[in-house]
């Protein structure tokens, strides 16, 4: 496919509208993901468990199976018709998600947390490929970015219309609802949120599957291997950088909300609210102008130029977890949550544009499949379990202290992993005569 077609294509209706659908898609995803950080407490009454034991659902839980079966969903991505890929997962991970609501104990609610992460973890490696397919390299970062809305507002709503769901069941709005008005308020929260991924399901066969451009068939494990280490490791750096950034988002998301309740007094609902209106105002700004900046600087300077806006993104996260370590008012936790969220996904969006543009089309699922087993391994499986033990174990119990702590470290890290090939790459740029 030539280059004006891809910009006709990428510019026409059918593009954008897959592009929403996705978005769609992911946005339900997410907010399935995060919807029991907002019930920590009744769950953990409830079910009698710990901290701990709570934590291993929001993250282990959810991780593991996530990236045990991330690689294989890329793979697979990589020679199947994505869009029908999609469509099983969301079926598979909205049913997994009213069955947390309906689980009895510790076991049966993490058998449905795997199931919850089985069904994700093909959405974003097939979504992303199918979308790179769909535009020209002058506007895929914008088109990814308008995609990473939903990861944005997915995590802002788990929270926000989540708080607002809880405060209707707990007003009585669904007390003569059959059946869903004998269980449980949080038990109601679960299974109303599992609901809306079958009124999309439909939706997304109205996406016409893409052609695979220039793609002359799966290639060789020892190929891709290959193809990861090359340019000083650039694209397995980006995986490890997501990974790193991973604990600090995961650690920030899952126990924010409990912390504004517990040590600042607020409801479900304005605790949610909050991180919500934080997340998603600095997640909008860093998904779109993010993408369109990298696209602008692409244009302008050639695609490496992208990487080295990478090094701005982790810094303002630096700044954000520095942040969270000196507030002292819900508004100061607030707004650092905000400045980290605002390097985290604009690093997200970017990097996701780096890999795919690294890589050629045989592996485009594959890579993006590989830096979500690394973010899921490293990022949800450590980073929402890290809160409670750094807590106990070193600030005597003090959540906040760890959560800033955590991403502190994890800010770090992703501008130590990332600095090498960054800095060749401005060396470059500089050294270009247009510079």
């Amino acid at each position: 496919m030539h280059e004006d077609e891809n910009d006709s294509l990428g510019s026409s209706a059918a593009g954008w509208r897959a592009v929403a659908l996705l978005c769609a898609a992911l946005l339900l995803s997410l907010t399935d993901r995060l919807i029991i950080n907002l019930v920590v407490d009744p769950i953990r009454t409830d079910l009698r468990l710990t901290d701990l034991d709570v934590s291993l659902l929001q993250g282990a839980g959810f991780a593991v199976i996530f990236a045990l079966a991330g690689l294989p969903a890329g793979r697979l991505a990589d020679r199947v018709n994505r869009r029908n890929l999609i469509a099983g997962g969301l079926a598979l991970w909205s049913a997994a998600t009213i069955a947390c609501g309906l689980a009895g104990d510790f076991w049966s609610f993490l058998a449905a947390r795997v199931a919850v992460g089985l069904g994700e973890a093909a959405l974003v490696p097939a979504a992303a490929s199918l979308i790179v397919d769909c535009f020209s390299p002058r506007r895929r970062g914008l088109a990814l970015g308008v995609f990473s809305l939903g990861a944005t507002f997915g995590a802002g709503s788990a929270l926000f219309a989540g708080g607002v769901l809880l405060g209707w069941i707990e007003a009585g709005w669904f007390a003569r609802a059959p059946w869903l008005a004998t269980l449980a308020p949080w038990r109601q929260l679960m299974v109303l949120a599992g609901l809306p991924g079958f009124l999309l399901l439909p939706l997304l066969f109205l996406i016409r599957e893409p052609m695979r451009r220039h793609s002359a068939g799966l290639i060789a494990v020892s190929a891709v291997l290959g193809r990861l280490v090359a340019d000083n490791g650039m694209v397995l750096r980006v995986c490890l950088v997501k990974g790193a950034l991973g604990v600090g988002d995961y650690a920030l998301i899952a126990w924010l909300p409990t912390l504004l309740q517990r040590n600042h007094g607020m409801t479900s609902l304005e605790a949610g609210g909050l991180v919500g209106l934080s997340l998603t105002a600095s997640g909008v700004a860093a998904s779109v102008a993010g993408g369109a900046l990298s696209d602008r600087l692409a244009q302008r300077w050639g695609e490496p130029s992208r990487t080295a806006l990478l090094l701005v993104c982790y810094l303002l996260a630096l700044a954000g977890a520095t942040t969270t370590l000196l507030a002292h008012t819900s508004g100061q936790i607030a707004l650092a949550f905000a400045v980290w969220a605002l390097g985290s996904i604009s690093g997200y969006v970017i990097g996701h544009v780096v890999m795919q543009e690294s890589v050629p089309n045989e592996m485009r699922a594959t890579t993006v499949a590989l830096s979500l087993t690394v973010t899921a391994l490293v990022g949800i499986g450590l980073g929402p379990t890290l809160v409670p033990l750094v807590a106990e174990h070193v600030f005597g119990g003090a959540l906040q202290p760890a959560m800033g702590a955590i991403s502190l470290g994890a800010a770090l890290l992703a501008l130590l992993v990332i600095w090498p090939p960054a800095v060749d790459r401005i060396r470059a740029l500089r050294a270009r005569p247009d510079a």
